[in-house]
């Protein structure tokens, strides 16, 4: 997915955002804005919205000095999925079809976004997990990604944000002797990176990271033993909206697990709520 004129403002705005995190100085806020406008007017139309994102990220980190001002948040939605996890597990364990509700709950753990949500409160998160068994979902959709999981000898599984990662243990530790785990190279809004891994108890599978910083999997600045291990599984499971950004035209099967969080996304799904629960099988 290419940038769309609507992903603009958002950049811009996401930008604004993390200046007033990073610093309280309105000299350095100012450079931050002023640097993001600057890059703006130049940008490259080729890039994807998470690729542009990494640009500004990257002259935030300099102009700042913080390298990662979503530490606090990071951990703190890890440990509050981390308490929830016991809950989840009970509602499996009655469930009827526990893949289905596997499935509702890792998708549900993608609203723990700082980036496309930026006003998220940890304090609503606990309701807006459980609200996905009143949400419609694709039942066939779901049968798909079982059937070719099951299929599946190779599963590369690319994580998403921190807390959302705890809850996809769910859904990895059913296949886990099957599954790499794919996670961001460097510190990028509130997703996970190595230093999360085992905080998020996904310790239990071996992982690459991108070596990047892109909040997504950016083709062209990942490095070659992210892209190969992906390249050589029978079936990627991407997890998000900046997963879906990046990889919406990859052309070997994958399967996109995510909430839709905003037009650009539902318009280029097609027909579709913002914020339903997304599962999209290409290439199957």
């Amino acid at each position: 997915m290419k940038i769309q004129i609507d992903c603009i403002p958002c950049l811009i705005s996401q930008a604004v955002h993390i200046a007033k995190m990073v610093s309280t100085d309105d000299a350095v806020r100012y450079e931050i804005i002023k640097k993001t406008l600057a890059d703006a007017s130049n940008m490259d139309l080729s890039l994807t919205p998470p690729e542009q994102a990494r640009l500004i990220h990257q002259a935030i980190k300099t102009i700042s000095k913080v390298d990662d001002p979503y530490l606090e948040i990071k951990d703190m939605s890890t440990k509050f999925a981390l308490e929830l996890m016991p809950d989840l597990r009970k509602i499996i364990e009655n469930s009827k079809n526990k893949f289905e509700t596997i499935i509702r709950f890792v998708i549900a753990g993608n609203i723990i976004d700082f980036g496309a949500i930026r006003d998220f409160d940890l304090n609503t998160a606990r309701e807006r997990v459980l609200e996905v068994f009143d949400m419609p979902i694709d039942l066939t959709a779901i049968k798909t990604l079982e059937q070719s999981m099951d299929k599946a000898k190779k599963i590369f599984y690319i994580a998403d944000n921190c807390g959302e990662a705890v809850l996809d243990r769910l859904l990895i530790e059913r296949y886990s002797d099957k599954i790499t785990l794919g996670v961001r190279g460097k510190p990028i809004i509130n997703d996970i990176t190595p230093r999360e891994i085992k905080a998020s108890k996904l310790d239990i599978v071996p992982y690459v990271d991108t070596g990047d910083m892109t909040p997504g999997v950016s083709l062209r600045y990942s490095n070659k033993e992210f892209l190969d291990t992906m390249n050589s599984a029978d079936l990627v499971i991407a997890k998000g909206q900046g997963n879906y950004e990046t990889l919406n035209e990859y052309n070997r099967p994958i399967v996109f697990l995510l909430r839709a969080k905003c037009q650009v996304i539902t318009d280029l799904i097609g027909n579709i709520k913002q914020g339903s629960l997304q599962v999209i099988p290409k290439n199957i």
